[in-house]
């Protein structure tokens, strides 16, 4: 199915109300995405869809910029993306509100989940929602605007999968004829100007690929390498891209990307240094529904003598030798440890670096003389590259989990303590008695509202039929409206009062059974952490930061009390 071409060459101007370019200002993200086929067609690319929305975002001044998110080649059949997720994190934090994309088939190209995300996400969140190619937009967008939406979803979808198919068969003819289809050159060539399917050796890189493998046969170890060249001031693969301009997921960061173990070892397996090709390492399947896997090597699609070697085979078999010894001894002492204890990093992918925003990882260490084993958690970019990364932090497990425990007790005992003065308080049951009297109300009032508004309709139908004259119609009206209105505020503030107090219940009954089940723990669990704690810090100086889920709710309750004394005063 062909796609619109003219929905692509300009943005059409979003009509926005007047009244909200002065009376809202939206905490606002956007987002870009990018993906293989996208890369394939040589359109779309970052850097226009960011100029675009930079535009766009920057000419509103309703529009306040608070974030940017790239996803640069994944795959818009799911939301599984690294930065989508992030948005969606700072979305749940309340950080961002609005979010602008290009269009559509950028939030993604499968129908069911972006229809998913537009009619359910964003009102649950309350997100505004801008596709500026699209014309479309959350706050703007009426019955018709949705059809259009849909079917737009529909023709994504379609064309995610049929391109898909397409897409493959042209990978698979253009690897088994030796061409380079990577969206980006391996770290020591560049894609010929002439034919951006053919390598040719970076006379700025390639001198670094060949001292890597000269120092590795020299008998040099991998982080001894990585420490050479970061010492040495060499930019890594990451950081090369980033100082040329390219934006990816992994440069985004405001910090120099230095080379790091990952980085050396890649390189020093990898066999287009020896001028081969071996593509088809990761697979998936749009149309048949198979997320991208890697493959096993056997499954590689390998083309020999495809462009110019930087590494003679000599010198790439000696340091696969090493390699591999080295391999194998490490194999041999893996097991020299196990009837030592083994520890689990319970905190996973919320405990993280203050400064850096890593992942704080757990480390086994040994001491052999007393055979005796260590867990500590340290921060894995101080740990690598010391503090030319980021500052020092560590902090013994035992420790650790002894002050989370702490924060976690103190956390409950807070509560407890604000649940006894609630319950102290003689407020509480005359609130909860009024909460009884209020839903009458509610009724009641409801009901003469109902009376009120068939008034009205009574007095049109009686001017109508000539029963009154319109002096006393215009006068009635008068009245009957103001009754009306007044009636409806007074509903609004009695169900608001309402809905408050139900809120801070719910609360309440959160809170409680937390209690119930960790208040007297001896020790923290997975459990714990994965039910009590939204994220943790590590801070320079070994400090945490604990930011505990649930703390909505937290604040009703506390909210709700300071109310109550004021009202007893």
């Amino acid at each position: 199915m062909a796609r619109p071409a003219k929905r692509r060459q300009q943005a059409t101007e979003i009509q926005v109300p007047a009244a909200e370019q002065f009376s809202v200002i939206h905490k606002t993200a956007i987002y870009a995405r990018l993906s293989r086929e996208d890369n394939l067609n040589q359109s779309d690319s970052i850097e226009n869809q960011l100029s675009l929305l930079h535009d766009y975002v920057g000419n509103r001044p309703y529009l306040q910029l608070v974030g940017t998110y790239i996803d640069n080649g994944y795959t818009g059949t799911d939301f599984d993306r690294p930065e989508w997720q992030k948005l969606m994190e700072a979305v749940r934090a309340k950080e961002v509100d609005c979010i602008v994309v290009k269009d559509l088939s950028r939030l993604g190209r499968n129908y069911i989940e972006t229809g998913e995300f537009l009619e359910k996400i964003c009102p649950f969140f309350g997100i505004r929602f801008i596709a500026i190619n699209d014309n479309f937009d959350t706050d703007t967008t009426e019955a018709s605007g949705q059809l259009s939406v849909s079917l737009s979803n529909i023709i994504n979808d379609y064309y995610a999968k049929d391109i898909s198919r397409k897409v493959s068969s042209a990978l698979r003819s253009k690897m088994e004829n030796g061409e380079f289809i990577g969206s980006w050159e391996k770290y020591g060539y560049l894609k010929d100007e002439n034919n951006k399917n053919q390598l040719i050796i970076n006379p700025e890189t390639a001198p670094v690929v060949k001292q890597i493998f000269l120092w590795r046969s020299e008998g040099m170890s991998y982080m001894g390498i990585n420490k050479k060249l970061n010492d040495s001031g060499i930019p890594s693969p990451g950081q090369y891209k980033a100082n040329r301009g390219i934006v990816t997921n992994n440069n985004q960061k405001d910090r120099v990307i230095l080379w790091n173990k990952h980085m050396v070892t890649e390189i020093l397996k990898d066999i287009t240094y020896l001028g081969h090709l071996a593509q088809r390492k990761g697979s998936q399947c749009l149309y048949a529904g198979i997320s991208f896997h890697r493959t096993e090597e056997q499954d590689w699609i390998v083309v020999e003598n495809t462009h110019e070697p930087i590494i003679e085979q000599e010198l790439f078999d000696k340091v696969q030798a090493i390699n591999n010894a080295a391999a194998e001894k490490a194999k041999t002492n893996s097991g020299k440890y196990d009837h030592l204890p083994k520890a689990v990093n319970i905190y996973g992918k919320k405990f993280t670096c203050a400064d850096c925003g890593s992942v704080i990882k757990l480390v086994r260490s040994f001491s052999t003389k007393k055979d005796k084993v260590y867990f500590t958690f340290k921060c894995p970019t101080y740990a690598e590259h010391g503090t030319r990364a980021c500052n020092a932090k560590k902090m013994r497990k035992a420790d650790l989990d002894e002050a989370v425990l702490s924060a976690m007790k103190a956390q409950l005992d807070l509560f407890v303590d604000m649940q006894d003065s609630l319950h102290r308080l003689l407020a509480m049951k005359k609130a909860m008695a009024n909460q009884s009297q209020q839903k009458d109300e509610i009724k009641s009032l409801k009901k003469k509202l109902d009376h009120k508004k068939g008034l009205f309709s009574g007095l049109y139908r009686d001017l109508r039929e000539g029963l009154i004259t319109d002096e006393d119609y215009a006068q009635a009206r008068e009245i009957i409206l103001a009754d009306i209105d007044r009636m409806e505020k007074q509903l609004s503030e009695l169900e608001g009062t309402t809905t408050r107090f139900e809120e801070q219940l719910r609360g309440e009954k959160k809170w409680a059974e937390l209690v119930r089940k960790y208040h007297n723990a001896t020790e923290v669990t997975a459990e714990m952490v994965d039910v009590m704690i939204a994220s943790m810090k590590m801070n320079e100086d070994s400090s945490l930061e604990i930011t505990f889920n649930h703390m909505d709710e937290f604040k009703a309750i506390y909210d709700t009390i300071e109310i109550l004394r004021k009202e007893v005063a």
